[in-house]
């Protein structure tokens, strides 16, 4: 097992038990509630090899050598393409070992990877307008037939593979967490961190190999089992652990009432995770259709951090707040008001909710990747599919529950695609459960 705390962090903790861990954000504290779950050690599950070539393998290999091909490079990327404002949360998230190159998406229709600059968010300058703000660049991984949706092409900085969405690298067996840290082979045949690749080549160029090293995390308490988000005004958000212990550790600020059409949801069964990232829980209320584009054969809803709902209402034009298909949470004890408040940062009392939870373990960083396991995944490759029944493995996958009685029972999500305001209206309670 990795070690994430190094010695010096470890006798400071000790030293002040209230200590705050260090943070994505610059001027902000990761909240002392999920300070074990953000200074975790992680054991490697398995690592994602890309031949990032025409034709190239995409593998998936266990610790012990064991390899198995789960696809095909359709398209290689060349270059790197630079991140969107509506993609606003890919500065937020760092590697697990505090590196800048990182899986800061994954998603049942995309995975993306940060690669460059290695540089931190601040949201001082983030307060002067979104045009002081550096953006992120961006390789991305996509399931099959997504590369042409945005046109005929090229699409720099993107890898077009023939691995169809919901499955393998894209929400299946071989999925990853937000803040796996991702390598390049180098001339030397030993796998780099990608963030040195940046400072030493250009970032209209792509490595030949990347890698994806997928951790499982645990603490002393062993790994979370589920999180439950109370879902009314100044709910709590509860993390529960199989050892009986549980804690709370958020606040539900604007509870989720409706759903929307999100668009990947349709390569998520009805209650499965659809996306994380450093500033959403994307949670899927559609069944499974694959590609299409009907946006009406989509829908979900999404849990949102504090300071990113703000800064994307009053800054990029991008509004989750007084929205029935989102849920917005923030640090215990954090209250409404706020989000209502254009000012993000303060010199004298810094971020608009302080401290953070954007890009903080377990919600918006490295515990949930979308999971979903079947009879099929378990297989041998040989085996003749037609003639055994396709069943999900519960058990093996990260779905969620709802409750309607404050947590007494808990039901599966009906299926809803489409756009409504009040199908949600008498939740009580959702359970995310969190397999590795």
């Amino acid at each position: 097992m990795i070690k994430k705390v190094s010695i010096l962090v470890m006798v400071l903790f000790v030293l002040s038990m209230t200590a705050a861990a260090a943070s994505n954000f610059l001027n902000s504290d990761i909240p002392e509630e999920v300070l074990p779950e953000n200074h975790a050690d992680y054991q490697l599950q398995y690592s994602i090899i890309i031949e990032n070539q025409d034709d190239g393998d995409i593998l998936k290999t266990q610790p012990d050598g064991d390899e198995r091909k789960i696809g095909n490079v359709l398209v290689p990327a060349d270059s790197t393409y630079t991140a969107s404002d509506g993609f606003w949360a890919a500065q937020f998230s760092r590697s697990i070992f505090d590196s800048s190159a990182n899986v800061t998406a994954t998603a049942v229709n995309a995975m993306h990877i940060r690669v460059a600059p290695d540089d931190m968010y601040d949201p001082k300058e983030a307060q002067k307008g979104r045009d002081e703000v550096w953006k992120p660049q961006l390789i991305s991984l996509l399931p099959d037939r997504e590369y042409n949706k945005a046109g005929p092409g090229p699409h720099p900085g993107r890898i077009s593979t023939d691995i169809p969405g919901g499955s393998e690298l894209f929400g299946g067996t071989a999925s990853a967490y937000v803040g796996s840290p991702v390598y390049y082979l180098n001339d030397d045949g030993e796998w780099i961190d990608m963030e040195d690749y940046y400072q030493i080549n250009s970032i209209d160029s792509a490595p030949d190999r990347i890698k994806i090293d997928v951790h499982k995390p645990s603490t002393d308490q062993g790994s979370p089992t589920s999180i439950v988000f109370e879902n009314e005004e100044n709910g709590d958000v509860t993390l529960n652990y199989g050892s009986d212990y549980s804690k709370t550790i958020a606040t539900v600020l604007q509870r989720v009432e409706g759903t929307g059409r999100f668009g990947g949801s349709e390569y998520a069964d009805t209650g499965f995770v659809r996306a994380n990232h450093g500033g959403v829980l994307d949670l899927s209320t559609s069944p499974y259709v694959g590609f299409t584009w009907d946006i009406e054969l989509m829908g979900g809803f999404q849990i949102i951090p504090a300071n990113h709902a703000v800064y994307s209402r009053h800054f990029l034009d991008l509004n989750y707040i007084d929205r029935p298909q989102y849920m917005v949470i923030a640090h215990t004890g954090a209250e409404k008001d706020d989000l209502l408040n254009p000012v993000y940062f303060d010199e004298d009392d810094g971020l608009s909710y302080d401290p953070h939870f954007e890009a903080v373990a377990p919600v918006f960083a490295n515990y949930i990747k979308p999971k979903h396991v079947t009879t099929h995944d378990m297989v041998s490759p040989n085996a003749n599919l037609n003639a055994i029944p396709e069943n999900t493995i519960k058990g093996q996958s990260t779905r969620f529950e709802f409750s309607f009685d404050d947590g007494e029972t808990w039901h599966e999500p009906e299926p809803a695609a489409g756009t409504f305001d009040d199908n949600l209206i008498d939740v009580t309670h959702i359970k995310v459960h969190l397999l590795y």
